[in-house]
C-alpha cells in the first residue's frame, strides 16, 4: 500500500474535497461500506457503476492529472496503480470521472467515464 504524504486542494469546492478526500480513503484502504457513507443514498452509479471502488481492487496508488470542477460537477482523470486481490497481478489503469456533489457535500453523480487496465510488466 503506497504509504506518506497528504492530499491538498487549492482553490476548494465541495465537489474538489469530495473527490480528493474520496480517492485519498480509496488509497488508505477504507471499505467499500465506509466508502459508501460518502454517497448519497439516491447516487447515480451510471452506466459502470463504481469502477474503481469495487472490492476486487487493492488501491495502491492515485495520480491525478486533472479535476476541473464547476459548481457541484467536476470530471477528473488520472491514473491508478492497483493488484486484483484474488491473483496479486499489478494493473495500472487511467481513469476519468464525472463527479457531482449535493448541497451537504454527499456524492450524488460518480460516473466512469473511462477506465482501462494493462499489467505494467515485471516489478
Amino acid at each position: 500500500m503506497h504509504a506518506g504524504g497528504a492530499v491538498q486542494v487549492r482553490a476548494e469546492s465541495a465537489v474538489r474535497v469530495a473527490v480528493v478526500e474520496l480517492l485519498a480513503a480509496r488509497v488508505a484502504g477504507a471499505s467499500p461500506g465506509e466508502l459508501a457513507l460518502r454517497f448519497d443514498t439516491d447516487v447515480d452509479l451510471g452506466s459502470e457503476g463504481g469502477g474503481l471502488l469495487g472490492e476486487a481492487l487493492a488501491v495502491e496508488h492515485i495520480d491525478l492529472d486533472t479535476l476541473r470542477a464547476e459548481g457541484d460537477r467536476a470530471v477528473v482523470t488520472g491514473t491508478c496503480r492497483a493488484r486484483v486481490r484474488a491473483t496479486g497481478v499489478a494493473l495500472v489503469g487511467e481513469f476519468a470521472l464525472d463527479v457531482a456533489v449535493g448541497p451537504d457535500g454527499r456524492i450524488t453523480r460518480y460516473d466512469v467515464l473511462e477506465d482501462r487496465w494493462t499489467a505494467p510488466g515485471p516489478e
